[in-house]
């Protein structure tokens, strides 16, 4: 009897309990990377893969987004985002709704939507993959207490000239940050 008492109770347990859900306190969206050739006319010129994307505050309170963008190629390559006015004005038409993850990290008010842009200079020709991550947006949904901010990773194939979407989601890598702190503490 008393195991069946005991059954009863964990039965009742598992499927009575409340289950809480919520929902994303951000929207993520994002375009496929393209490369481009800035300044044709001088010697060569240079060149960039250029990412856009957007983050929607979707709740009715301030939030903080510390966002940050790398991307890292399969030549174990690695590549910080660089806000250059003169090739994003171009690019863009001089559309000022764009700004760098520096700019647009911090504090999103109810509802306020940022566009950002991400430039990469001189990406290794010879890479075939690209992982694009972006750090800060999982602050809200996993727990914060462990200091774990996991990235969104996007990863995309070379097909031709272009870049195809291969996979996309939160990730455990944290191999941009080796390179991120590095740089950081040298003072670029």
């Amino acid at each position: 009897m008393k195991k069946v008492n005991t059954l009863f109770w964990v039965c009742f347990l598992v499927f009575f309990t409340p289950q809480v859900s919520e929902a994303s306190q951000i929207d993520f969206g994002w375009s496929v990377p393209e490369n481009i050739l800035h300044d044709k006319d001088s010697e060569g010129g240079k060149k960039y893969i250029i990412w856009f994307y957007s983050i929607k505050n979707t709740t009715d309170k301030k939030i903080l987004v510390p966002v940050e963008t790398f991307l890292t190629t399969d030549t174990e390559k690695n590549y910080e985002d660089k806000f250059i006015e003169e090739v994003v004005s171009a690019v863009t038409k001089e559309d000022k709704e764009y700004m760098s993850a520096k700019d647009m990290k911090g504090e999103f008010g109810p509802g306020v939507t940022k566009k950002g842009v991400a430039l990469f200079e001189d990406v290794d020709p010879y890479a075939q993959n690209i992982n694009i991550f972006v750090t800060g947006l999982s602050h809200f949904f996993f727990w914060r207490w462990r200091m774990i901010d996991y990235s969104y990773k996007i990863t995309y194939k070379k097909s031709g000239n272009t870049w195809v979407l291969v996979e996309h989601g939160f990730s455990k890598d944290t191999s941009h940050r080796n390179y991120s702190d590095w740089t950081n503490r040298m003072g670029n």
